[in-house]
């Protein structure tokens, strides 16, 4: 973490030698460090992806969600003032829904919004979801489900929520390590979804090796992690993020439950003592792109559509009270256009970041990329390179264009350059099989005269020794 330390102040110090105040107009003002990971693990320092440009206030007190319709309009949990906010793309307040009587909520903890204007509020204090039509008004309460298969000391603290075009609703409840509430239209158990699972070393090996009796029935209860944010992509897959575990962190679930990712371990790659990642929300845009964000350390973290980190970046507000560095941010979203809204619950307030001509010009190729239009990526990733010799994954895509052409000679210049051996020796193989398919004639030849050479040998050898042998027979007497 000093790394990330020391990188944040450099980026400060020239914050406050550029004189900037407010929104940044060049990324030398970005007061926070942008980086990848190579496949070995190091962090290589890259240009910002996305910069701050404008922070929103709202009248907000400890707000908790935040999520973007289609149209750009933003929704808020404003948690400590017990409404739902609306505001439109400029951040100007449109209306607020904070009715009395049977709609009127207790620490709503999330939102979301149906393409028809339904709102979907996790009303966390009164245990329960609050549905409101698209005008506000209040319509129903989607209780405590019964089922013999919810333990009875289940609590139903609905914290964050999904619905999918069916209208089906994927809930996460405070404390819920048995994975999301999968419920119908009206509010029926239909089972768990996406539980997480208990993480099982090499310590908890030995542990059952030593251990007595006594100190195994504690160790057996231990709980997975649970799961502290939930959404849908354009793709109409299940997207989460969970606290608690050391992998699997973020996850893009199929309609069964699977995580399409494979369980990899996401965010910073080393923690120190007493740290622990905490994944709050994650958003997904039109091309597949996940940007989660981790409150421990006040990073958003952006992946492709299978995982693999295009960009981390910002850094934790320690009384900087600067833009583009967060005290706690508790979730997040995306527009149309790309900007990402943070929204930072210490802070009460949304800060939005749009992104730069290089976060656009990687997500360009490796969109390409990831439909196997390799070709077409090439130049995209050129420009990438021309940008920044050290962006690794620009090195993968061109190398897999290369291959793709038939020139193995440059894939495995390409690969080279991006550390990726198992790549290399594909590449390797294929021009060393070309070789010998072009010398196949001469190496035939040769090895048939090889073969003729051998036999003759042979056949020379056997003879001398018969002749040796005919001269040792001594004639009778």
């Amino acid at each position: 973490m000093k790394r990330f330390a020391l990188r944040a102040l450099l980026a400060l110090l020239a914050f406050a030698a550029a004189g900037l105040t407010g929104s940044p107009a060049a990324h030398a003002g970005v007061p926070y460090g942008t980086f990848i990971y190579d496949l070995s693990g190091k962090e290589i320092p890259v240009q910002p992806a996305y910069v701050p440009v404008s922070f929103i206030h709202g009248g907000l007190k400890n707000p908790e969600d935040l999520f973007v319709d289609a149209n750009d309009r933003l929704y808020v949990a404003d948690t400590g003032n017990n409404r739902i906010v609306q505001l439109d793309a400029n951040g100007n307040t449109v209306r607020v829904i904070q009715p009395d009587g049977e709609g009127k909520l207790n620490e709503p903890n999330g939102v979301f919004v149906r393409p028809d204007g339904t709102i979907y509020v996790a009303d966390t204090k009164n245990e329960r979801i609050a549905v409101f039509d698209a005008e506000g008004r209040f319509r129903k309460a989607i209780r405590r489900p019964q089922s013999p298969i919810i333990p009875p000391n289940f609590v139903y603290q609905p914290t964050k929520l999904a619905v999918d075009e069916r209208g089906y609703l994927y809930v996460a409840t405070r404390n819920g390590y048995q994975g999301l509430l999968l419920l119908d239209p009206d509010g029926a158990f239909e089972g768990f979804f996406g539980a997480n699972k208990v993480d099982f070393s090499v310590t908890d090996a030995l542990k059952r090796v030593f251990y007595t009796k006594e100190q195994m029935q504690k160790e057996l209860l231990k709980l997975p992690g649970t799961v502290s944010n939930v959404t849908i992509g354009p793709n109409g897959l299940l997207y989460t993020t969970s606290m608690q575990v050391t992998k699997g962190q973020i996850k893009k679930l199929n309609f069964d439950g699977k995580d399409l990712l494979g369980e990899k371990n996401y965010g910073v790659t080393k923690l120190l003592a007493g740290q622990q990642k905490q994944f709050t929300d994650i958003a997904v845009d039109a091309l597949g792109n996940m940007t989660a964000v981790d409150a421990q350390f006040g990073m958003l973290f952006q992946y492709s559509a299978i995982g693999d980190l295009m960009f981390a970046f910002g850094f934790k507000d320690e009384g900087y009270q600067k833009l583009g560095l967060f005290k706690y941010p508790s979730a997040l979203a995306v527009d149309s256009a790309g900007s990402l809204y943070v929204l930072d619950r210490t802070s009460n307030l949304i800060q939005t970041f749009k992104r730069t001509e290089f976060g656009t010009l990687v997500q360009q190729a490796t969109d390409l990329h990831l439909q196997g239009h390799y070709d077409e990526s090439a130049g995209p990733w050129r420009e990438v390179l021309h940008r920044n010799s050290k962006y690794f994954r620009a090195h993968l895509g061109l190398a897999k264009a290369y291959y793709k052409e038939g020139d193995y000679g440059s894939a495995m210049r390409e690969f080279r350059e991006a550390g990726d051996t198992k790549g290399y020796s594909d590449a390797f193989w294929q021009v060393r099989l070309i070789w010998m398919q072009k010398h196949f004639t001469r190496l035939a030849l040769a090895g048939a005269a090889a073969l003729l050479v051998l036999a003759a040998a042979w056949k020379w050898k056997n003879k001398i020794a018969g002749r040796k042998d005919d001269e040792s027979i001594e004639p009778a007497a």
